[in-house]
């Protein structure tokens, strides 16, 4: 009995990525670009995912915070914990149809 109440307990810590929600994502690929610094990201579901999310772009940031943003995005790459997002689209994600330009960036509470 208690080690089903441990398992269950595990289960339920357990973050599920989604591209549809831009909740819990892992960090793909990190465009930089030579004049802008940050250009655009691609988040993953998974970790071990060869694709992702279409590119969410950074244009509209001030460069202080295109740099802020690409440390927590290269801290969260390199550690492999996830980050949530919300993008400038009416529904807040949008990054699995594109074209998205992000708005906020935020490690997830769980890794």
């Amino acid at each position: 009995m208690i080690k089903k109440i441990l398992l269950m307990s595990l289960f339920s810590m357990t973050s599920h990525a989604s591209i549809s929600d831009c909740k819990n994502l892992y960090v793909g690929q990190i465009l930089l670009t030579e004049t802008g610094g940050l250009g655009s990201v691609v988040y993953m579901n998974n970790r071990n995912d060869t694709s992702g999310s279409y590119w969410s772009s950074f244009v509209d940031w001030e460069p202080e915070a295109k740099k802020a943003a690409l440390s927590v995005l290269m801290a969260a790459k390199f550690s492999g914990h996830r980050v949530n997002v919300t993008t400038k689209n009416a529904d807040g994600c949008g990054i699995a149809s594109g074209g998205t330009r992000t708005k906020n960036l935020y490690l997830a509470p769980n890794p």
